[in-house]
């Protein structure tokens, strides 16, 4: 992979390393651009929060789920 990435490609990068580990130069291009672009740098901040937020949520919903004995709604 090359080392100087477009936002697009980055972004993109950025989704994959949820589900994956990058290889060592998809990690070494996204590193760099990250250094230079703020707009993909809030990205990354946004996808954190994002990933907080759902975990949270699957903390409640599973507090309530066992609390009732079962999932809500049931």
């Amino acid at each position: 992979m090359r080392f100087k990435l477009n936002c697009r490609q980055a972004s993109t990068l950025l989704l994959q390393s949820e589900d994956r580990t990058l290889r060592t130069g998809e990690h070494l291009g996204l590193r760099l651009h990250l250094m230079i672009c703020e707009a993909c740098t809030r990205f990354k901040g946004q996808l954190r929060v994002m990933r907080r937020a759902t975990g949270r949520w699957k903390q409640y919903r599973d507090t309530l789920e066992d609390d009732a004995g079962g999932p809500p709604g049931a």
